[in-house]
């Protein structure tokens, strides 16, 4: 296969994926646009509700990480019964991870939701909401666990038809119950998590049935040995370390960021939204090179799996480095979509040519972070995340913080420096070689 067939098949795996992130994206925008008529207090409850959750989804996103990397490589190595074990063994585990889940969403949430400054009723609404997430989050695991099947086995289709309809009903449900439609009472915040609910358990029981059907699930065939058991906890370990590391990191360095004023900080806000529109295709492209890297090392063709992740890599740098462009040659566009206040708008425009240079090293990260994974190197990306999350970004936002008493944009390109360490760390691992993944003994 040359570079221009390997592409065509990159941009065929990603595509569906990056569909599949818009429509994710917008049922929670929705949720936003539906409570926000309600009034501001559900409108924060569940924009922290959110927050949290996204916080809480590390052990959901490191069982599908592992699982993901697992079935890719077992489908490139042409073995399906070691594929269905492991599969029919993650859907145990996806149990085990909802019902901790549970455990740790009722005791962790409330005491979250203060730190971040929730009160009274706001505090109130964001404890209706979540309380309900996570007593059913066990179907969202399902369908995080399942979306890693389908995409490990080459097929980015499946997840994406499934989640366009789970969308209309997750959108009609929460209309219905937070305005309280045809006869039905209004129970407000509480119906965008039931809606949230049902859409989950729909998901789920789509796509179970769809692995089913296809013999992707067949109990018959057992369970996963201790060795891929093994392989599995040691693939998806890291990734939890790694999540905890980032977002623990972020919420300092948001912190820093506050110390110097609302506006300072309201603005990394819109960075960070900003970005969003970019990470969608960078986030598609992370996963196609973390899938095509493994089903290539499970074949054996270790040359084209290194070609994967250089393709993947130079399509989602072209284009997000078109967005970057975007962001430097219309700047007022971009912030005049989150803001209007006169005392954010000029750190927006700033943070605008910081969005447009961060571009390149996050679509390095991004793509060279999922390849790496793709073949088994996931204690590595947690290596070079604290090292740019922690090490770099912290040490100079504190030194330019607390120590030089500098303004706060140097600070902001205290990110950037994070994101080109860890961009040249993740790209001189993946040169290295070394990384290239071994099949052992799990019969």
């Amino acid at each position: 296969m040359n570079n221009s067939d390997l592409r065509k098949e990159i941009n065929r795996l990603a595509w569906p994926i990056i569909a599949s992130m818009v429509l994710i994206r917008g049922v929670g925008i929705a949720d936003v646009i539906i409570l926000g008529h309600t009034g501001k207090e559900p409108l924060a409850a569940i924009g922290l509700g959110q927050q949290i959750t996204f916080v809480g989804m590390a052990l959901a996103y490191a069982l599908s990480v592992g699982v993901n990397v697992m079935v890719s490589y077992y489908t490139g190595s042409k073995n399906p019964e070691k594929r269905t074990r492991i599969i029919n063994s993650s859907i145990w585990l996806s149990v085990v991870v909802g019902l901790i889940m549970i455990m740790l969403g009722e005791n962790f949430s409330r005491p979250l939701a203060a730190f971040m400054g929730a009160e009274d009723q706001v505090f109130d609404l964001v404890w209706k909401y979540l309380r309900l997430i996570w007593l059913f989050y066990t179907f969202r695991v399902f369908v995080y666990n399942l979306t890693a099947i389908f995409q490990g086995t080459g097929d980015t289709r499946t997840p994406m038809y499934v989640v366009s309809i789970t969308n209309v009903v997750h959108i009609i449900v929460a209309y219905i119950l937070v305005y309280g439609k045809f006869g039905v009472p209004s129970i407000g915040i509480e119906g965008a998590a039931w809606a949230t609910v049902v859409s989950d358990f729909l998901g789920a029981s789509i796509m179970y049935i769809i692995a089913l059907k296809r013999g992707l699930v067949n109990f018959k065939l057992g369970w996963a040995t201790p060795v891929q058991i093994r392989r599995l906890w040691n693939l998806s370990l890291p990734v939890i370390g790694e999540r905890t590391l980032v977002s623990t990191a972020i919420m300092l360095f948001n912190a820093i960021v506050l110390h110097y004023s609302v506006a300072a900080y309201a603005a990394t806000q819109i960075l960070v939204n900003i970005e969003a529109f970019s990470f969608l295709p960078g986030m598609a492209y992370m996963q196609t090179a973390q899938i095509m890297v493994g089903q290539n090392l499970g074949a054996k063709n270790h040359e084209r799996a290194v070609r994967s992740g250089y393709q993947a890599g130079w399509i989602a740098l072209s284009i997000m480095s078109l967005f970057g462009l975007t962001f430097l040659l219309f700047p007022s566009f971009w912030v005049s979509i989150f803001t209007n206040d006169p005392e954010v708008v000029p750190y927006g425009l700033y943070v605008c040519k910081m969005a447009a240079a961060l571009q390149p090293v996050l679509a390095i990260t991004m793509v060279f972070g999922g390849a790496l994974r793709g073949a088994g190197e996931t204690r590595w990306v947690m290596y070079i995340s604290f090292i740019g999350a922690w090490i770099v970004r912290l040490s100079f936002a504190s030194f330019f913080a607390y120590i030089l008493e500098w303004s706060v944009h140097p600070v902001w390109w205290a990110m950037f420096v994070d994101w080109a360490s860890r961009s040249m760390l993740a790209l001189w691992r993946y040169r290295k070689g070394g990384w290239k993944l071994s099949e052992e003994d799990d019969s």
